[in-house]
């Protein structure tokens, strides 16, 4: 009989790793530090090498503790499913990510199918917050809902518990291709400006045309847009220049159906933040699945 590894280090690795902090894993779980270390220095002991590198503050994994997440994550997903496949009887509840359609379109529609696949024992329904409304309130999700991915203000994050932050992203303008080439002077501020929400909107200034244009981002914009997505498919049809957020244009910009129009030192780090949030602390799908998708947008990020 193989010997398997002690579960409850498995446990307390995971949230360690999700939480880069051994104080607030043991927050989560109900234990003391000490004990959360003891179950770690087990789980060491028991593959024989180090899986996470203590730094001043914070954390990382070794080599072998990255080996190590990769295949957790989705097995413990599997697991979290096990009650309802052995009970039978009755389908399985699909476990419900709450996303806006922006979103939705832009970075994670092209990564569901990935996100499927690393939680194989999990059904997984994707509902948008136009079909879901949600009131905003601080440390809630909107109803119906099992983890919500919120673009909410940097301090509306909560403290760390049920809610994993995306990297911070970054704003910039973007625009076709086919339309910068056909810039008059090749002075991109000449070319027609795009508005994403209510002129009202109280947004950080990232997010204002005066920020980048000086008195001439005073003029009204030559089209407004609800949403950013919107915005963002308009400039990508080549109706004009438009403020983008890093994480929702990286795949366009990669694939060259958009341009960034300013240097890397001119663009501005946005006052939102992407989190992945869940109110169910019993729930291990939620921050497994939050693990994952933060992990792949930092790799979108990073390429």
């Amino acid at each position: 009989m193989h010997r398997l590894p002690p579960f409850p280090g498995l446990v307390a690795f995971d949230a360690v790793l999700r939480h880069a902090s051994v104080t607030r894993a043991a927050a989560e779980l109900g234990l003391t530090q000490s004990a959360v270390s003891h179950r770690l220095r087990g789980l060491e002991d028991y593959f024989g090498a180090p899986l996470l590198e203590r730094l001043n503050p914070g954390l990382r994994p070794t080599p072998a503790g990255e080996r190590l997440a990769q295949d957790l994550a989705p097995l413990l997903g599997t697991l979290a499913g096990l009650r309802e496949r052995v009970a039978g009887g009755r389908a399985p509840r699909p476990f419900r990510i709450g996303v806006s359609n922006a979103l939705l379109a832009w970075w994670l529609s092209p990564r569901l199918p990935d996100l499927a696949a690393a939680f194989p024992a999990v059904t997984i329904e994707v509902t948008t917050r136009e079909s879901n409304p949600w009131d905003g309130r601080p440390g809630t999700v909107p109803e119906e809902t099992d983890l919500a991915l919120l673009w909410i203000p940097r301090e509306g994050q909560a403290s760390g518990r049920c809610e994993l932050s995306f990297p911070v992203e970054t704003v910039f303008p973007v625009v076709a291709p086919v339309l910068r080439r056909a810039c008059p002077g090749r002075d991109w501020r000449r070319l027609p400006r795009l508005g994403k929400g209510r002129a009202a909107d109280g947004i950080g200034n990232e997010w204002s045309w005066v920020t980048w244009l000086g008195d001439d981002g005073v003029r009204p914009p030559a089209m407004r847009f609800r949403d950013i997505g919107a915005a963002l498919q308009a400039a990508q049809d080549g109706n004009g220049i438009v403020l983008a957020r890093s994480l929702l244009v990286a795949d366009a910009l990669r694939r060259r159906r958009l341009t960034r129009l300013v240097r890397v030192p001119e663009m501005r780090p946005s006052s939102k933040v992407q989190v992945a949030r869940w109110s169910d602390q019993a729930d291990t799908v939620a921050p497994a699945m939050a693990a994952w998708l933060v992990a792949a947008a930092e790799t979108t990020l990073a390429r």
